[in-house]
């Protein structure tokens, strides 16, 4: 596993924020969507990162796709 530079946890922040604004979601209807704990959302909207990045940001898209 490569860790998360700065850099890419922002750019995940911001692709999490902007989802979810775009979507109209709570983080609870966000994290539900994406199958993780609502805790666990929170976090990586606050800049903790997350274990699978590119995972969850092709779920995004494929979320936004849709949308």
């Amino acid at each position: 596993m490569t860790k998360l530079t700065d850099n890419h946890k922002q750019d995940l922040v911001r692709l999490c924020r902007g989802w979810r604004a775009e979507a109209d979601l709570t983080a609870k209807q966000a994290s539900k969507l994406l199958g993780i704990s609502q805790r666990t959302y929170e976090g990586i909207e606050q800049g903790r990162g997350f274990t699978y990045p590119t995972l969850l940001s092709m779920a995004i898209e494929t979320f936004k796709s849709k949308g």
